[in-house]
Parts: C-alpha cells; structure tokens; sequence
C-alpha cells in the first residue's frame, strides 16, 4: 500500500494484516482512523522489531477506553480487545511481556465484576494470552483495575494494600508497568504519583523509570512522569513531599473538607480510617437499601426501618473486619440493632432510639442517645406526574423535640435513598403552615436544602459528638429503658480505641493537649 489510509479509506482492510510496512506508516503518522486499523488489525508483524512503537500505540488506545471512562458500568478497553483478536498471542506476550500481562490482569478483573460482555474478549485473553505471561504482573494489575473502579473506601483500602504489599517485595513490578500507571493515573486517585515516591526513594530501577518515562512519546505519560520527577526533585524529606504530593487527590475526593492529612483529625477520636470506615459501611448499606426498594417499593415503614438496620449491621461488620485486616491499630466499631415488640408503645414519638457509647480508656467515656422517627413518602413509587412528599405528625413530632432536641426524621424517597432532617427544621416548616391540624405535608422542595445523606449523619453522630444527648430523659427514651414509652427499633453503636492508645497518652499533641 503506497499511500497512508484515512477514516473514508477502508482498503487497507483487504491487506495483509501482518504486513508490518503498511502498518508501520499508519502508527508513526497517527492518521484519524488509525486507532480503528489498529484495533482490525493485529499489528502482529511489528511486535519484534518495533515493539516500543506498538506498545506506545496501545498505550494510547488504552487512555481512550478504560473500564470506566465515564461511563457508569465497566466495559472492556482497547487493549484488551486487541489482544483478544491476536493470532500468535505466545509470540506476543514474549516480545511486550508487560503489555500482555496488563491485558491479563484487566481481563481477569473483568471477569471478577463479570462484566466480560462484549464478545467474550476478556475471556479469551484469560484462555489464549494470559498462560504466556508474568502471573505476579497479572495479579498486579487485576487489584490495580479493580481498585480504579471501586466507590467504596472500605473496599478500597483492602485491594490497595494488597497492591501496596506486591510492589514494596517486587519494586520492578512498579517500575516496568510505570508508563501505564502514569497514562491511566486520573482513575488510580493519585495511588501512582504515592507509592512511585516511595518506591523511588529507596529504589533505583523506580528513580530510572520516572527519568525514562520524561522522555516519553506518549503525552499524557511524559506530563505525568515530569510532574512526579520535579516532585522527588524538590527540597525536604520524603515524608513531606509524600504528603504534599496526595493532599491534592485526597482532599479533592474528601466528603467533609477542610481535615488535616494526618492525625489528631477534624474529630476528637483523630482517627480518618473511623471516618472513612462509617462513610464507607453507611454509603454501601443505603446502595443496597435502595436496590432492595426497587424491587419491593409497597413495604410498609416498620419493613423498611427493618430491612435499612439490618444493612448497616452488615456492612458495618464487613467493613469493621477490613479495616481490622488492613490496620491491627484501627479504631473498633460495632453497630448493632433489634426490633421491639409490636405492643410497644412509641409514646416518644420516634421509631429508632440510638445509643452510642465511646470507650477510650484513661481519656474519656461517654452514652450519648439520640431519637428517629421514618417516614417513607407518600408514592414511594412515585409517577411522572407525582413527586416524593412526606406526612408528618405534629403531636409525634412535638414529643420526639421534647426528649431531643437534634432528634432527625430518615425521610425515604421513591428512590430508596435516605434524606435525614432535623426534626426541627420540620416543626418550623410545620408552624408556617395555616391551620394546626394534626398532620402536615412536605415535599422534596421543602426539605431538599435542609436534608444531608445518612452516612453524613451517622459519621457526626459516631464520629464527632455533634448529635444526640447525654441527658437522662434522652437516654432513656433512647434505650428504650422505660417498658412504657419506647421506640419500636434500636440502634447501638459502640466506638472503642485498641492497644494503640498507650503509645500516644504522653503525647501532649494528642486530643489538643
């Protein structure tokens, strides 16, 4: 072929796929269809002679379609579609041994999310290519996919450190998948320009893979590698500049921010990870709640007070147990509920009473109660015609504030989310409204810039003692401590400090002292 094939110029089709000529012109000029030839063509004749070239080719198509890429599920990226379609994958994976692995291990994770939908791509990868290749390096970058796409920080810590762990025995893992993890670094949420510093401060092949990778074609990965190299260039111990460099990732992702990058924290337990850990249980047991509201919107409240508790006990259990697995010093936290009797009476007004006690040994003590009251809304499934809104209950309302004053009403949409409200803020909205009769209506409008999500509520509440009453009226509503004027369910959520606290009771800095 003696000319270079456009995107209207498909008669390179009918050539020898493995004519490396032809294929060689399309990759050093980059015409507009050569991301397609690429991808129809297995570029095989190159692999040998211009393997950098065809790597950086990949690299390029790999940018363009990861598992994510803004879109809301998984999907299977140009690399692995490419390598799906080789004829000799053996001959492939012994002349771009990283490449290949890297195909493995996504299309491993793939198959772990069984998200292997397009053609079966990446279970062929898994069949034909991945028996050729480096199994660390595969594993590798499954946990490395994997994590790009989880949304939940419990999940997130457990593969990080198993990612963490690879690398710190076998560095040039790191430092040979460096260009990769530099062109796909805008879904790692800065683990690359983290654990690159490290690496590099104690390893030579990692320093000589940032210098290599400045001097890349690619542009995304030279952008990236200099970034990282001005960073380890700069002045002042590794430790600042490892700070340095993640406070921009991390504080750009933080759900409450200002909070200082390490200890004490924003809250009077200086522990992040607590804070991460509720977030993160709260969040994932509302997504199932939600899931579980899809299917089955008719409940009636004490069903769906039921199945929302029963949730959060289980997330906050698995949760609990990763963060006990990923940090042996991490704080201790147990949520438990159960469900009253049906002849309680809930002269309180509240359907959730919430216990919270914190034990710090030789710091501090503490019972804090709080009171809830749900109300799914009126249509839980609601129409195109019809939005989510609420009846409250003035009498219900006015008793749940006599016993506590930060009492919150868990209003559950159509979509199964929870919107928690100071009950409060109700009684105001309640008091404006004409008439005193016994029920009022809110709707979305009403409550949309009062009401924040429950994992925000539960973390203040666990987290930084904002919420909830020590007072003995509150408690005992709370514990359900009087046979005669109880909530129908109750939540306990138990924050202890480890062994870890006798190394930081001297520390004047501890606690603000």
């Amino acid at each position: 072929m003696d000319h270079i094939p456009h995107r209207d110029d498909y008669r390179y089709r009918r050539q020898d796929p493995n004519c490396p000529r032809c294929c060689l012109d399309v990759l050093r000029t980059r015409p507009p269809a050569a991301d397609e030839f690429a991808t129809a063509c297995g570029l095989e004749g190159l692999v040998d002679e211009h393997g950098s070239l065809v790597e950086q080719h990949l690299l390029r198509l790999t940018i363009g379609s990861w598992v994510t890429g803004g879109r809301m599920y998984p999907s299977t990226p140009g690399l692995v579609e490419w390598m799906a379609r080789l004829k000799s994958p053996a001959r492939v994976a012994e002349a771009l041994p990283v490449p290949a692995a890297i195909a493995g291990g996504i299309a491993a994770s793939l198959i772990e999310l069984n998200q292997d939908l397009e053609g079966g791509q990446a279970g062929k990868v898994m069949r034909w290519l991945a028996p050729h290749t480096e199994r660390a390096l595969v594993d590798l970058w499954r946990d490395l996919t994997l994590f790009s796409v989880e949304r939940y920080p419990v999940e997130a810590a457990g593969l990080r450190a198993r990612v963490e762990k690879s690398v710190s025995r076998r560095p040039t893992l790191w430092s040979r998948s460096l260009p990769w993890l530099l062109a796909l670094a805008r879904h790692l949420d800065g683990l690359d320009v983290f654990l690159t510093l490290a690496l590099a401060e104690q390893h030579r092949s990692v320093r000589a893979a940032v210098k290599a990778n400045t001097r890349s074609a690619v542009p995304e990965v030279r952008r990236r590698a200099e970034g990282i190299q001005a960073i380890a260039d700069g002045s002042g111990p590794i430790e600042q500049k490892l700070i340095d460099a993640l406070g921009g990732s991390m504080d750009a992702r933080r759900h409450v921010f200002p909070r200082p990058l390490d200890a004490p924290s924003s809250t009077w337990l200086a522990s992040t990870g607590l804070e991460d850990l509720t977030r993160g249980a709260v969040a994932g047991a509302v997504k199932d709640f939600m899931d579980f509201v899809s299917r089955s919107g008719a409940q009636d409240e004490e069903a769906l007070t039921a199945r929302l508790l029963e949730k959060l006990g289980q997330r906050f259990a698995a949760g609990s147990k990763a963060g006990q697995w990923t940090d042996p010093d991490s704080p201790e936290v147990a949520l438990a509920s159960r469900q009253e009797t049906k002849n309680a009476e809930k002269a309180t007004g509240a359907d959730i009473g919430i216990v919270l006690e914190v034990t710090v040994p030789g710091r501090l003590t503490t019972r804090i109660g709080d009171l809830v009251q749900v109300k799914k809304a009126n249509a839980l499934i609601p129409s195109a015609s019809r939005s989510d809104s609420w009846k409250i209950n003035r009498l219900q309302l006015d008793t749940l504030l006599e016993l506590s004053s930060t009492a919150t009403y868990w209003l559950i949409p159509g979509s199964g989310d929870v919107y928690v409200v100071p009950a409060k803020f109700l009684a105001a909205v309640g008091a404006a409204r004409s008439g005193r009769d016994s029920l009022f209506t809110v709707g979305h409008s009403d409550v949309r810039h009062a009401a924040v999500s429950l994992e925000h509520y539960l973390t203040d509440l666990a987290a930084g003692m904002w919420l909830g009453s020590t007072s003995a009226a509150t408690l005992s509503a709370a514990a359900g401590e009087n046979p005669a004027n109880r909530p129908e369910f109750f939540l306990n959520i138990k924050v202890t400090l480890p062994r870890f606290l006798d190394d930081v009771r001297n520390d004047p800095q501890w606690m603000g002292g």
